[in-house]
């Protein structure tokens, strides 16, 4: 399993596969980009950005859309951002004559990627993943994501909080992206830091060999569209009140706004 596409609402989704045909014009492909990022603000970031902000992102442009995100995201990553949107602006003005190569378009499309994964690492510092107690639909929606988008995610995630909750979830992740190995590698790494005690490392270890054993059995998601398909199967059970921003959020980037 890799990382094809972004975790993007299908509208900026269709315009990021746009770019990246690369039997298109250089300068449709990078007016694509451009077309993508304004989709990706308009539908993701606005639910990030404060009250004041919302308020008013109809009057922005797009480089103002890019740019409030830095008081929620890495700066570094949102100048990256900027200069995808530069690409894409390049194309829109000077056609085939911008500055920019195949390779600024390749660049861009990455960025956004990242950028769209990011997101998610945002919201869980800001939110909290979910644990056991609590009752959180969260990690359960989460779930319904293919498997290598939730390690990219959570590897990330783990870094700000080692919790047992969310090294049990990111070990279960790398089994299901087909990476067991990968999977006891990072619970042997984590006994060695105290994160988890042997106990609960042989219990971590055994749980993967249960799983294992039930693999075929199991609907896990190979690609977006199967997880918009299992999302979807998972939506009734979540009361309306109880359908939070996160289950706004992957409504919105699997199923569009409908």
């Amino acid at each position: 399993m890799e990382i094809n596409l972004p975790l993007i609402s299908p509208l900026s989704r269709k315009y990021y596969l746009y770019a990246g045909d690369t039997e298109q014009k250089a300068h449709h492909r990078a007016v694509d980009i451009r077309i993508c990022l304004e989709y990706v603000c308009d539908e993701i970031v606005i639910e990030f950005v404060s009250p004041e902000i919302k308020n008013k992102w109809a009057r922005y442009k797009l480089h103002d859309k890019i740019n409030a995100t830095k008081a929620f995201m890495d700066s570094a990553l949102v100048e990256k951002l900027l200069q995808a949107k530069v690409i894409g602006n390049k194309g829109a003005h000077k056609g085939e004559e911008g500055e920019y190569k195949a390779h600024d378009i390749d660049d861009a499309l990455g960025i956004i990627k990242q950028f769209s994964l990011e997101i998610f690492h945002v919201y869980f510092i800001k939110n909290g993943f979910g644990d056991l107690v609590n009752g959180s639909w969260v990690p359960t929606v989460f779930s319904t994501l293919p498997p290598i988008y939730r390690v990219t995610i959570l590897s990330k995630y783990y870094l700000r909080n080692p919790s047992l909750f969310v090294i049990d979830k990111l070990s279960k992740a790398y089994l299901k992206s087909g990476m067991k190995k990968e999977g006891i590698d990072f619970l042997e790494d984590c006994l060695k830091k105290n994160e988890i005690n042997d106990e609960q490392c042989i219990i971590l270890k055994h749980d993967l060999d249960l799983l294992e054993q039930s693999f075929n059995k199991l609907n896990v998601a190979e690609n977006l569209e199967r997880a918009k398909d299992n999302f979807n199967r998972l939506l009734p059970a979540i009361e309306e009140d109880k359908r939070d921003v996160f289950v706004c959020l992957i409504s919105l980037i699997l199923n569009g706004r409908s």
